[in-house]
């Protein structure tokens, strides 16, 4: 599920950790959090309008596909310069596909983010960061609707983790963790003085592989037809 996350909630997050500073210093912040601005041609975007894949009856339009697209080859440049477009295209296919069944399985869980409640949540962003959120869009290359759209689909996700995934830690997986950090470390410091940090990491990996598990089920008995 991290190719959901990717980027743009990483981002978010630097917005509201910087939000103390002044304006000049989070637009600055946030363009390095953000890393390289990378150029994504027209060939590289499908019309917002054309449907790209219909899944179990609902369609998944050019919007969605040039969201996540940017988002992957953005995250994708700061770790290589030698970006492979087909496999960016492939894993944009597969995103698109595990957003819609998780919104589906939210649905069904009785969770439907409005547009409302993403415009909300937008106009603070907004009204808190200034020229900092304009650095963002403009790094991602995304609009305004782009960028809403994102919210919305994080704030299904994030509620319906909350709602639909429960994982733990015990102490012996936590020793075990610290363990194998330090294997590859020597300098990580002692396990008490980091053992909560550790277990915020392991809760948000189990999470997130319970979180993947689950649309792979489903995903098992979907109905999916590409269209590009």
């Amino acid at each position: 599920m991290k190719k959901f996350v990717i980027g743009l909630l990483v981002c978010l997050f630097m917005i509201v950790l910087v939000a103390c500073g002044d304006d000049e210093k989070k637009e600055k912040e946030v363009e390095e959090a953000a890393g390289p601005k990378l150029e994504i041609t027209d060939e590289e975007k499908i019309d917002d309008n054309e449907i790209v894949a219909i899944i179990n009856g609902d369609d998944v339009k050019g919007t969605t596909y040039n969201l996540v697209y940017s988002q992957l080859k953005l995250h994708a440049g700061q770790f290589d310069k030698d970006i492979d477009v087909e496999e960016i295209k492939n894993a944009t296919m597969d995103s698109i596909i595990d957003r819609q069944l998780l919104i589906q399985q939210a649905k069904e869980e009785g969770i439907e983010i409005t547009d409302e409640t993403a415009n909300s949540e937008f106009d603070t962003l907004k009204s808190e960061n200034g020229d900092a959120l304009s650095t963002l869009l403009e790094q991602y290359q995304l609009t305004e609707s782009g960028f809403k759209e994102q919210l919305k689909f994080e704030l299904t996700m994030n509620e319906f983790v909350e709602k639909a995934i429960k994982v733990s830690v015990t102490d012996q997986e936590l020793e075990d963790y610290y363990d194998q950090a330090k294997e590859g470390n020597e300098a990580i410091p002692e396990f008490d003085e980091i053992k909560e940090q550790l277990k915020a990491q392991l809760l948000q990996q189990k999470t997130e592989e319970e979180l993947q598990a689950k649309i792979d089920k489903v995903k098992e008995k979907a109905e999916i037809e590409k269209k590009i």
